[in-house]
């Protein structure tokens, strides 16, 4: 086992990816995969060469360095069995962001391998003084068939159209929360999302599905930043949503409100 450790960002260093800020969002990205082998030290080599930032190892536990979200990490994973990894990126622009999601997913197909139960996580945000209309940017996400389109995943990345599609908007917020951190998409501040609706077997060969997928999250994000009274496309996909609510019968409640139960919570 790789003793847990931080590999500190040589001086003078030119790295290949510049942490920046050049616009007033803010980006991560998590990849979840199995290590093939022993390739733990490579994979730490290519690393080192794709980034300017510190590097965390640490395959026993999460990192608890209070930089961690500055630094790429290579790090335990508790969703996954005795092999699995996940690798996050610091905090960084959108370039940087492209450039993390091509470079490590090469390095997960040269030493790593994915199955149905490995995710890619996005996070997008903003400043917390912005505040995102966060019921909205889940109706334009299902219409624009972003949380499907990657097909069923496993038991923690549920898609929060099941309950959307049940219950009223206040029923359905006191669910989510009551569940925890179990959907595809999750709120983590008041303009911070986290996308888990990416992944399965092999997803790290799908850069182009990816980087596509991106710039709709975006887009819809930064819409659901604005008076969504001004969105008229919003108002029709409201409208709509409205109509299968009315047409949702009780038995389908039931029937969800009966699964739901037997999924634990994640509250961390």
């Amino acid at each position: 086992m790789i003793p847990s450790r931080r590999i500190v960002c040589k001086e003078k260093k030119s790295p290949r990816a510049i942490i920046s800020f050049p616009d007033n969002l803010r980006f991560g990205c998590e990849f979840e995969f199995y290590i093939s082998g022993n390739n733990t030290k490579e994979i730490i080599e290519e690393l080192e060469s794709i980034t300017g930032s510190d590097i965390l190892i640490n395959l026993n536990e999460i990192p608890i360095e209070k930089d961690s979200y500055n630094c790429l990490c290579l790090k335990y994973d508790s969703s996954l069995t005795e092999s699995g990894v996940e690798i996050s990126t610091p905090i960084c622009s959108y370039d940087t962001l492209r450039y993390y999601i091509g470079h490590i997913s090469w390095i997960i197909e040269e030493y790593g391998t994915t199955n149905e139960d490995t995710g890619f996580h996005i996070h997008i945000s903003m400043e917390d003084k912005e505040n995102m209309d966060f019921y909205a940017l889940l109706l334009l996400f299902d219409n624009a068939n972003l949380l499907d389109s990657w097909g069923e995943r496993n038991g923690y990345s549920l898609n929060p159209m099941e309950i959307l599609n049940c219950l009223n908007e206040e029923e359905s917020k006191k669910l989510k929360d009551k569940k925890g951190r179990i959907w595809s998409i999750e709120r983590r501040g008041n303009a911070h999302i986290e996308i888990r609706t990416i992944g399965g077997v092999a997803y790290h060969k799908e850069t182009s599905k990816i980087y596509k997928e991106l710039d709709l999250f975006i887009k819809i994000f930064q819409e659901s930043l604005e008076d969504m009274k001004l969105n008229s496309h919003y108002e029709i996909v409201l409208e709509n949503h409205f109509k299968i609510l009315n047409n949702t019968n009780n038995k389908k409640i039931e029937r969800f409100q009966d699964f739901i139960s037997t999924i634990n919570p994640i509250v961390n």
